[in-house]
């Protein structure tokens, strides 16, 4: 029996008031607690108590864009703005520093903060500066009139979402397919190869197609008006899939990564956020959050080192990991992801380790090959490695470890932010995240923003937008979000030609006519 399900399929300004009135309850209560906490003995306890103002001015520098985007009608989730602070730099830099303040999360690299009385509080700055600069240039009017441009010149015809079921399908398990290769080959997972092949990024982009498709699949789920067998059995195929990849990933957030490509899905689809679902989103993210700490964190313990393993072995730990998670109390399991996700989520104690210490190792960073990474990056990515095997990759995440955190066998959060003002100073965070926010509006107008829903400029603007990592090189973004997008683009050709070689055709009706997905 169907379950019916009441679809709207437009952007609902009714229910932009919930983010709004979130952050405005936390804002209060964090105020409060600050109040309370530097006017008591806790001080003494807790040495870095005094970071909470700051902390509460990057939490200002999040929503004052949030308030502007609210007031001009134009507050989604899937706004590169909005999607930047909630996912990004609201849990790693507001709570994670929270967590840092309150003793939570004390990493063992806070001593190699030189001066922490005024490098942690200048390392607030240069994070709410940045966010800012982000934000500014998202909203220039430039980047607004070259998506316009760019959004003229593109395909806009469209297929009904059925129309890609079995395609999604073939599409995800492609996908799923490649990324079992890669796993063998050790180029995914936890474990990494000594010599990179000629053909290992190519491998590694393919696997991509299963993200993809599981896009594109839960958005047809959302589409349907009921809740039907054919629903059933697709949802079905995407909870065993990820299920498979993340016991394999052996990493702490695909779990996380499957509930946000199914929130975007959901949003996208023109589906309504109530509070109730709000709820149920959040506790989703929660359990992922905290399922995927534990399991990706004792599958590391259990497996010990990076190093490449057969697929047996690999296989022997996945089984040892779950069963060692089973086995453990549930109050211990809650415990240690607690203590997990305390010091994972804290970000701001490692880029304060390099606005303390960049000018000082400055010169050493030729040696680990991270001398103007930025400018060698993108002057290089276009030539693949089957051209220039010998090529380099300068923005190299065990170098910076190994230099920064002086252990070189983890990969810490590099940041954008951090990236820049290794390579360019203050200046550069600035102008480079300001570059940042104007590319992200032209993606975001020549894609979504104030045009009809069609399905293939969907798909590329979700891979294109979680392709974004602000944990990564800033010199990694940029050749990163063409390497996906060109795969995006194969992806959706094949889609399409499957879909035609089945028997659909493209929709009839002129789509430029349908109701804009947001003003």
């Amino acid at each position: 029996m169907a379950i019916n399900l009441q679809v709207q399929q437009r952007y609902h300004p009714a229910d932009r008031f919930l983010p709004v009135g979130l952050g405005i309850m936390a804002s209060v209560f964090l105020i409060a607690g600050i109040a309370i906490l530097l006017t008591s003995d806790f001080t003494r306890v807790f040495p870095y108590l005094y970071l909470l103002p700051w902390i509460t001015m990057i939490l200002l520098s999040l929503a004052i864009p949030s308030f502007v985007l609210y007031t001009k009608g134009k507050f989604t989730f899937y706004n590169p703005v909005i999607y930047a602070a909630i996912s990004y730099f609201l849990p790693a830099f507001v709570v994670g520093g929270t967590l840092l303040a309150s003793g939570w999360s004390q990493p063992y690299y806070l001593s190699f903060i030189q001066n922490p009385e005024y490098d942690l509080p200048y390392t607030t700055v240069l994070v709410a500066g940045g966010f800012l600069a982000y934000a500014i240039g998202f909203m220039l009017p430039i980047g607004r009139i070259i998506g316009e441009r760019v959004e003229s010149i593109l395909p806009n015809r469209d297929f009904e979402p059925l129309s890609f079921a079995i395609p999604g399908i073939a599409l995800m398990s492609l996908g799923f397919f490649n990324n079992v290769i890669a796993l063998i080959l050790g180029l995914v997972g936890y474990q990494r190869v000594e010599e990179t092949g000629l053909f290992d990024g190519l491998i590694y982009l393919t696997t991509l197609f299963w993200i993809q498709g599981t896009f594109l699949l839960w958005y047809i789920v959302f589409k349907q008006p009921r809740f039907d067998i054919q629903s059933a059995v697709i949802t079905g195929i995407l909870v065993v899939s990820a299920l498979a990849k993340a016991l394999y990933a052996g990493n702490r957030s695909s779990l996380l990564q499957v509930i946000v490509v199914a929130g975007l899905a959901y949003l996208l689809a023109g589906r309504r956020l109530t509070i109730k679902k709000a709820t149920l989103g959040g506790l989703l993210v929660f359990v992922s959050i905290a399922v995927g700490m534990i399991y990706g964190t004792t599958f590391r313990m259990l497996k010990g080192t990076e190093s490449r393993v057969d697929i047996d072995e690999y296989s022997e730990t996945v089984f040892r990991t779950v069963d060692h998670v089973g086995r453990t109390g549930v109050w211990e399991n809650f415990e240690f992801a607690f203590y997990a996700v305390s010091e994972r989520l804290d970000t701001l104690s490692s880029v304060a380790v390099v606005v303390s210490n960049y000018e000082r190792l400055r010169p050493y960073e030729e040696m680990y090959g991270l001398d103007n990474n930025i400018m060698k990056d993108l002057s290089t990515f276009f030539i693949p490695r089957f051209i220039w095997a010998d090529k380099v990759v300068a923005s190299e995440a065990r170098g910076y470890a190994d230099l920064y955190f002086d252990f070189g066998e983890n990969s810490f959060a590099v940041t954008p932010i951090a990236d820049l003002l290794r390579n360019f100073g203050e200046i550069g965070v600035i102008l480079g995240m300001l570059l940042l926010g104007l590319i992200m509006r032209v993606v975001y107008r020549s894609l979504i923003e104030g045009q009809p829903a069609v399905t293939w400029r969907l798909v590329l603007y979700v891979m294109l937008l979680i392709s974004v990592s602000f944990e990564s090189f800033y010199g990694n973004l940029f050749p990163n979000m063409i390497r996906v997008g060109f795969t995006t683009i194969v992806g959706i050709v094949f889609v399409v030609v499957i879909a035609r070689l089945i028997g659909y055709r493209p929709l009839t009706r002129d789509i430029r006519r349908d109701p804009p997905l947001i003003p």
